[in-house]
């Protein structure tokens, strides 16, 4: 069958134009590229790339795999007869995707332009399509769009994944978690402590006050002092939890979110300045290592550096730049107050620089975590003094990752956008669904464990916000952190606000002796666990298997393997 291209954009004043793109065959690789130049005159809103190498039909065999967005992380949709669908994926999440199984299958990379770029997927009439496709907003592209189609006869998603990782430790700068903690003290203790987070103190959300100073700030609740911190220290060492990455959030002032971009200092409600100081020195000297969170992608109007020329700016109805709010928080605002987007230029450049070595000189020290940044989308900013694409928000954000791990000696973030993960150490959740289903929507069958697949092994992760805390939660939880390989993450104070709780209702609490000593002992059977199988940390996830229904197999690449039953809700280790 004859391989086609059909390439369909939409122009800035509406107009919809059909394009010719140039197909370049090299073996079994097809690259498909429409020039710069042909998208600047005139200048295209959006482009949408069609194939025959990735349309099936009902009845054949094999499935496709894609990426969805934060919530549902990779999806598996298999081609029987499904009710017409359109499922838009995140913008420049992993722009991965691939059919699978049958002669037919092919992997799909979006090279050129991956910043603006997407898939939809759809199921129409019985025919099962995946199409890139790329948002300009009337602006003039950085570089060629291109996209890479390799055929892969019947090749699994595993398949896929390993040719993938490939790419990305070839051309991307991805080196083997193994190697980096060779050189890095921070990331080997890491690796072989589990995550501890401790929410220390939150305003109220949704906020009553949208426009905060320092008069009319909303009252801040104090869950964790550091009286309190201490307490959970000691009992974690006297319980024989030997190793463990601690990070402080909401530690600052105002608490979380409370007043950025401003850091520090601690907030004088939990105790203040010097007694954080002596708080993390003690908990280094007992073999922990202490982190904190702070936040580079956000402004409120209450903080003492706040400065609206610094913020991002977007063009309005009328042309003109403006202060860009932030439209996933613009409903109910955020704890500080009114959500502004802070531009990705001047969060590092005006902020970060001289920031975060004042943060670190509270002495942290391990794989500091500066919030979002691999889990949105990256922000075009308008300003004339500070104008940047996505691509350039990008490079930014890997600015910050390795100012962080120049300071502190490692970073971490949250989310599965993989365009900066050569510079990441470690994930809080991929995603924040653990289970896809149809009535999340139609085409999804199965979650696929395809992000793990390629960076287990590179980077470091928990499966989903739901696995947070998962001692205490069912053994659904348990299973799917067990197999999706990942480092555990335990949470005090996870749940915050009303109905802020992505990462489930049952927590950690330590509001008396007595929750503290039951948070300690479920933080003490996920370190348990995790010390018989953190050396798999160290290996690549080289296979994914669904032996049955509810039944599966993980093999990693020193030949461990992992099979996880559902239905008897228990799973074996066979180590090689």
């Amino acid at each position: 069958m004859k391989t086609t291209f059909t390439v369909t954009g939409v122009t800035h004043e509406g107009h919809t134009l059909t394009l010719q793109p140039s197909v370049c065959e090299n073996g079994n690789t097809v690259t498909v590229t429409i020039p710069r130049e042909r998208l600047c005159n005139p200048r295209f809103e959006t482009l949408i790339i069609h194939s025959s190498l990735t349309t099936a039909h009902a009845g054949d065999r094999g499935y496709m795999f894609f990426p969805t967005n934060f919530y549902y992380g990779f999806a598996l949709c298999r081609f029987d007869e499904k009710p017409n669908t359109l499922f838009r994926t995140w913008p420049t999440a992993t722009t991965v995707c691939g059919i699978c199984e049958n002669e037919n299958a092919v992997f799909v990379r979006i090279q050129g332009q991956a910043c603006d770029a997407r898939f939809y997927v759809e199921s129409k009439d019985g025919e099962y399509t995946i199409s890139p496709q790329f948002r300009f907003d009337g602006d003039e592209p950085e570089e060629d769009v291109s996209v890479v189609y390799t055929k892969m006869p019947n090749a699994t998603y595993s398949d896929m994944a390993r040719f993938y990782r490939q790419y990305q430790m070839d051309y991307k700068g991805c080196v083997p978690l193994k190697e980096r903690a060779r050189k890095r003290e921070a990331l080997r203790r890491a690796a072989e402590g589990m995550e501890l987070r401790v929410r220390m103190g939150w305003k109220p959300i949704p906020t009553p006050v949208r426009h905060q100073n320092l008069k009319n700030e909303p009252p801040m609740k104090v869950a964790c002092d550091i009286a309190t911190l201490n307490k959970i220290i000691d009992k974690m060492h006297k319980k024989g939890i030997k190793h463990a990455e601690i990070c402080l959030v909401g530690w600052g002032p105002g608490g979380h979110d409370g007043r950025f971009p401003q850091q520090y200092p601690s907030d004088e409600r939990f105790g203040g300045d010097e007694a954080l100081r002596e708080c993390i020195a003690k908990a280094q000297r007992l073999g922990y290592l202490m982190v904190c969170h702070t936040v580079s992608c956000g402004a409120y109007e209450i903080a003492n550096n706040f400065d609206r020329d610094l913020l991002t700016k977007k063009i309005n109805a009328n042309g003109d730049p403006e202060p860009y709010v932030r439209e996933h928080y613009i409903k109910g605002g955020l704890n500080g107050g009114e959500p502004y987007h802070l531009c990705a230029k001047t969060a590092y450049e005006h902020y970060a620089v001289k920031d975060l070595p004042k943060v670190r000189g509270y002495g942290f020290y391990g794989l500091h975590y500066i919030d979002e940044l691999t889990a949105i989308i990256p922000e075009k900013c308008y300003d004339k003094n500070h104008p940047v694409t996505r691509k350039q928000a990008w490079e930014y954000h890997r600015k910050l990752a390795r100012l962080a791990k120049d300071l502190f000696g490692g970073y971490q973030s949250e989310g599965y956008m993989d365009y900066m993960n050569s510079d990441v150490d470690a994930i809080l959740y991929i995603g924040v669904q653990s289970k896809l289903t149809h009535e999340q929507n139609p085409l999804f069958d199965e979650g696929i464990p395809f992000w793990q697949l390629v960076y287990h092994g590179i980077v470091m992760s928990n499966p989903t916000s739901q696995t947070v805390n998962y001692p205490v939660k069912d053994t659904y939880q348990h299973l799917k952190f067990i197999e999706y390989g990942g480092r555990p993450l335990m949470y005090f104070y996870s749940k915050f606000g009303d109905n802020h709780n992505w990462m489930g209702d049952l927590d950690l609490h330590c509001g008396s002796d007595e929750e503290i000593d039951a948070a300690v002992d479920a933080i003490k059977v996920a370190y348990d666990e995790y010390e018989k199988l953190k050396y798999l940390q160290y290996e690549f996830m080289e296979n994914h298997e669904k032996l049955g229904e509810g039944l599966y197999r993980v093999t990693y690449s020193d030949g461990t393997v992992i099979t996880v039953d559902y239905g008897k809700g228990n799973y074996t280790v066979e180590k090689k």
